[in-house]
């Protein structure tokens, strides 16, 4: 079997969760017996390609560039080797317009991680072009593989899709080496709860922000560090400052899986206090390293969570305030959330994961 995917994400992010998704997939069912991987990439400045390349996945085509440049000659590739080379089956890594002319007459897959726009953004002219371009792929797709159950649920209710047409198969868990407690090098010496990722509206920052403002001014060592999602807006900023926090509060980019998982296994705990997930990626990660949970009730963060972390209502500051302060200052809830988090992190293994996707891409 030959299985094709596209350039897309990997020229659209640097380092992310939907990246790492196909990359974890791409280096698992490339080592199978009988299983063909066309990956139609020139270029991308992206770290998981890299570490395809690392393990001597394809030729020497791949460089560096900027990102205009990279997707053009990818797209440009990418055209070219739909019509000549055959494959059996086409799982794009986004929703281009382009992708739905390359599958031909071959089955289509395609994975579906959140439906955030379609949630929070459906009546906003700038988010109209994904929406249309991801329900014609959701039309299209011959199979849909959904990571949570939840966004299972939202496409059934949201996109009236049949439930037959959907498959859950949970992301695995990409810091399994990690899973002991402050075994990696320290990042910062003053202790810290971790934020990670972006801070868009549905990542509930700012409310965030409100509810860990007296806990920091009452421990003037403590740190807050958000972790990637790059760096502080003007606005954001211009809040912390109003908090009186700019010492206190610090943005850190992540460069590697290896920095990631420092800051998580020597954090306090990690505050994941979004409004709507399709899976919340850090959640599983920061089991893996150690790090005791505080998350959202509803979406998906509770549905992967289980009951190895602590939930909040996202809606609620004094909630939040309330539930941070009692995780950092009661040690034996501390310890039965490392616990429970170790053992909830091996549930989700990227093996199971291309296991349950090979067998999906063989039945089509």
């Amino acid at each position: 079997m030959t299985i094709r995917y596209d350039y897309q994400i990997f020229c659209e992010q640097p380092y992310g969760g939907i990246s790492r998704y196909f990359y974890e997939l791409i280096y698992r069912l490339q080592q199978k017996p009988g299983i063909h991987i066309q990956l139609d990439i020139l270029s991308a400045d992206n770290i998981f390609l890299e570490q395809l390349k690392g393990k001597n996945f394809w030729n020497d085509l791949h460089f560096k560039g900027k990102k205009d440049l990279n997707r053009l000659l990818s797209n440009a590739y990418d055209s070219f080797a739909a019509r000549m080379q055959p494959f059996d089956l086409f799982h794009p890594t986004y929703y281009s317009a382009t992708s739905l002319n390359r599958s031909g007459n071959k089955p289509m897959v395609i994975t579906i991680h959140d439906m955030i726009d379609e949630r929070f953004h459906k009546d906003q002219p700038a988010y109209q072009a994904i929406i249309a371009q991801r329900a014609k792929h959701i039309e299209r797709a011959s199979k849909i593989i959904a990571v949570s159950e939840n966004t299972k649920q939202d496409l059934i209710t949201l996109c009236g899709v049949h439930p037959d047409k959907i498959v859950t198969i949970y992301h695995g868990n990409s810091f399994n080496l990690n899973i002991e407690s402050c075994t990696l090098p320290k990042p910062m010496e003053a202790p810290y709860i971790l934020y990670t990722g972006k801070r868009y509206a549905y990542k509930n920052f700012d409310r965030f922000l409100q509810s860990v403002a007296p806990i920091l001014l009452a421990n003037p060592t403590l740190q807050l560090v958000c972790a990637g999602g790059g760096a502080f807006r003007n606005a954001e900023l211009l809040t912390i400052k109003q908090f009186n926090l700019t010492e206190q509060i610090q943005y850190q980019p992540i460069l590697n899986d290896q920095a990631l998982a420092a800051w998580y296994n020597h954090a306090q705990l990690l505050v994941y206090p979004s409004l709507y997930e399709g899976f919340g990626l850090p959640i599983i990660e920061a089991f893996a390293c150690g790090c005791p949970v505080i998350t959202s009730i509803g979406s998906s963060t509770s549905e992967i969570a289980g009951d190895a972390a602590v939930l909040i209502n996202p809606n609620d500051v004094a909630d939040m305030t309330e539930k941070i302060n009692t995780v950092l200052h009661d040690q034996p809830l501390r310890e039965a959330l490392i616990q429970k988090g170790h053992q909830r992190a091996h549930l989700f293994n990227w093996d199971k994961t291309a296991n349950q996707t090979l067998k999906l891409y063989q039945s089509l």
